[in-house]
């Protein structure tokens, strides 16, 4: 059994590699897990050209980054809304999800202006469905820093899945502040998989 620790370097060297696009072929034969390498196991496009932003009192632009792929997503929230879900940014799955699987939700995040008076930003990341009523599959909120980190959640799919029917969402209408994104993972580790030795928060 790997150890949560060597789990977490595991997924975060695979995560570093699969964000270059020049070094995905090496990428597909690192890290391998329980059948497969984690490039094989993702459901969606891990670029950060693949998220989506939607919502008022938000601008956002590409801009060079320290984070792997040399890019991030800031998105710059003028005015807390009404919801936290009010301005967020989502990336859809582009492989089907069985009932079951296991899946793991992985954000590269950092706040460049946090909420007056705090030192850390406010996001939830989620899986959830992509239509109305957008069923949750999983939510976490989280707190990012000025540094790049990796943000997880982890679930077992509660049905089946078409392509572009889930996706990861980030809602960041919880505050005024200037969140930056960096490549968004979902990956499907399969049916029976140990949840215990994937990273954590």
């Amino acid at each position: 059994m790997i150890t949560r620790t060597l789990t977490a370097l595991a997924v975060g060297s695979a995560l570093a590699l699969a964000a270059v696009p020049a070094a995905a072929q090496e990428a597909a034969a690192a890290a391998p897990r329980q059948g497969g390498s984690m490039l094989d196991k993702a459901v969606n496009t891990v670029h950060v050209s693949s998220w989506n932003v939607y919502g008022a009192n938000q601008t956002h632009e590409i801009v060079t980054s320290t984070v792997q792929g040399g890019h991030a997503l800031r998105v710059n929230i003028t005015a807390a809304g009404g919801n936290t879900w009010d301005v967020g940014a989502g990336s859809v799955s582009t492989k089907p999800v069985k009932a079951g699987d296991v899946l793991l939700l992985a954000v590269w995040m950092r706040v460049e202006r946090a909420p007056e008076g705090r030192e850390t930003g406010q996001a939830i990341i989620r899986l959830q469905g992509n239509a109305d009523p957008y069923p949750e599959v999983v939510s976490t909120p989280v707190a990012p820093t000025g540094e790049w980190k990796l943000y997880f959640a982890n679930a077992v799919a509660d049905r089946d899945w078409a392509p572009g029917a889930l996706g990861a969402t980030v809602q960041l209408a919880g505050a005024s502040q200037t969140i930056d994104l960096g490549p968004v993972f979902i990956f499907d580790m399969g049916a029976d998989y140990d949840r215990s030795t994937l990273p954590t928060n």
